[in-house]
């Protein structure tokens, strides 16, 4: 992560500690987005890039993942929540798919598992296990190109977007 972006996150986190001791909560209902301190929020586009392994950190220490694509539906949702943002546009998103453990195979990092729904760009072939893209592991979802995915250097850095953990029953 350069200075800057380490600089940002440690000014962040200092903020947020900051916010929970005097317990202010923002809340925007309209946009499904509030302050990223607030344990209340759906879902939180923090204000810095971040690589992969970076992003699933931070969201943890807010109490959250990075986000999970598993429906037409739920990738609406996040659409609206990046449009309310200051980063629509050439902006693309770290979310929680990678083949890391295993190339080609796809999971969910936060539940592990497999990720059965997929949106991947048509114009960049859906990875499979015999790909030699060594270094590209970590899955993006790219606004240039309509919210469709694609998988890049988890090293790079990209906005990213936390949820609330989702428990099953």
């Amino acid at each position: 992560m350069a200075p800057s972006s380490m600089l940002k996150s440690a000014i962040l986190i200092l903020t947020c500690a900051i916010t929970r001791a005097l317990s202010i909560v923002t809340l925007d209902k309209e946009a499904m987005t509030t302050n990223e301190c607030d344990a209340d929020t759906p879902m939180v586009v923090p204000n810095f890039k971040a690589n992969w392994f970076k992003a699933t950190e931070y969201c943890h220490y807010l109490g959250r993942n990075l986000v999970m694509l598993g429906s037409a539906e739920k990738q609406a949702i996040v659409a609206k929540v990046i449009e309310a943002t200051d980063k629509v546009g050439d902006n693309s998103f770290w979310i929680g798919g990678s083949d890391l453990a295993e190339l080609g195979n796809f999971h969910w990092h936060s539940t592990g598992t497999r990720i059965v729904w997929q949106n991947w760009n048509e114009l960049v072939d859906a990875p499979t296990a015999g790909d030699s893209r060594r270094n590209d592991r970590c899955v993006l979802l790219g606004m240039p190109d309509g919210l469709k995915w694609i998988v890049v250097n988890c090293w790079d850095e990209y906005y990213f977007l936390c949820e609330r953990p989702i428990f099953e029953k």
